[in-house]
Formats: structure tokens, sequence, C-alpha cells
């Protein structure tokens, strides 16, 4: 459901509960000091009908859609969140970094929250050679594991599989990178990819589902 869509379905909701109270052939403690709240001339039954197979659809939706898939997506950010940490780890480990399990890495929550830090460091006058040089062994290392979680991102959305993919892309710039020779590697490649990684990753996780 798109998210104008959305909004509408949860405006609708307040007008069939007044509806539904407007038509229904109970008495009401507020309609005698109420009088919007007296019943129509006629069609109640149809209008009360038509209110309660909302609500009771829209209830169903959310218990049955929206909290599932709901819950389902921030899974899926989460495990995709663990290459992504590798990243971001990368900025302030020693020289093995790239050897290190993805599952050890901090949940993608507490990088997140100091985004802004990794976007001031993404640069080689800010990491300096030795750091620069873990970066580029990390991104080559975990190269193949964004390749394969692109269809994982699809399954959030169309539009978090596209910035997914730009993500993949700086991740395989930097891989390159690592494999020029030290004296030939252009580290304004890794200026350009490093920032925009940073950056994609921000917009991942702001993008709604």
């Amino acid at each position: 459901m798109k998210f104008d869509e959305k909004i509408l379905v949860w405006i609708l909701l307040p007008v069939a509960l007044f509806l539904l109270f407007k038509s229904s052939e109970e008495p009401l403690l507020i309609e005698s000091s109420r009088p919007i709240f007296k019943q129509f001339a006629n069609g109640n039954t149809i209008i009360f009908n038509i209110c309660i197979g909302y609500i009771v659809s829209l209830l169903f939706y959310i218990l049955v859609v929206f909290i599932p898939e709901n819950r389902r997506n921030r899974e899926l950010k989460a495990k995709l969140g663990q290459p992504i940490s590798f990243v971001f780890e990368a900025f302030s480990s020693g020289i093995f970094h790239w050897s290190k399990h993805v599952i050890h890495c901090k949940p993608i929550d507490e990088h997140i929250k100091v985004i802004d830090q990794f976007l001031k460091q993404a640069n080689f006058k800010s990491l300096g050679e030795p750091r620069a040089i873990v970066i580029l062994q990390s991104a080559d290392e975990i190269l193949p594991t964004f390749e394969q979680l692109v269809p994982v991102a699809f399954q959030i959305s169309h539009e978090h599989a596209m910035i997914w993919l730009s993500l993949t892309n700086s991740i395989r710039q930097l891989s390159r990178l690592w494999h020029d020779k030290s004296d030939e590697r252009d580290y304004g490649v890794l200026d350009l990819n490093l920032k925009e990684f940073v950056e994609y990753v921000e917009q991942f996780y702001a993008t709604k589902s």
C-alpha cells in the first residue's frame, strides 16, 4: 500500500466511526445533547453495515498485514545492517579487521546514531593511509555479501533496493581501488565513494517501507 493510500485509510476511520454511531439503532447518551448524532431519515442499516465492514477490514489489515509487515521489514533492515556495520567498524579497527565475522559487528542502530561522525571521517585526509587501507581491504572482503543481499533489499521495497544497489556500487569501487598498486591508488576515488556510502546508508534507514 502506497503512503498516500495509508493516509487516506486512517483519515476515513474517524469518518466511519462517526457514521457508525449516527446510523446505529442503539440509543446514545450524547444523542439528546448532540443532534448531529441523530439517525438519518433513511438508509441507516446500509450505512451501519458499510461502516462495520470498513472498521473490521481495517482491524484485519492491521493485525494480519501491517504489524507483521513492519516487523519483517525491521528484521530485514537489521540483517542488512550487519555488513554495513562491518564497513563502519573498519573506520577504527586494526589491520586484521577484514577477517572479522560479520555476525559479531554491533547493531546498525548504534552506528546510525553517530552517522554524522562517519560522514566527517569519510575521506583520506581524516582517515590517514593506514585506516584507509583497512577500509579498502574490508570493502573487498565484504563486497560479495552486499551483492548477495540485493534480493533481500527488494523484499523491503523497490526504493530500498535501489539504494542498496548504490551502496553495493560504492563498495565495489572501493574494492577495485584495493587491487590497484599502492603507489597508483587514486584516493580521490575513496573520498567520493566512502562519502556516498555513508550518505546512502543514512538514506536507506530514513526511507519508510
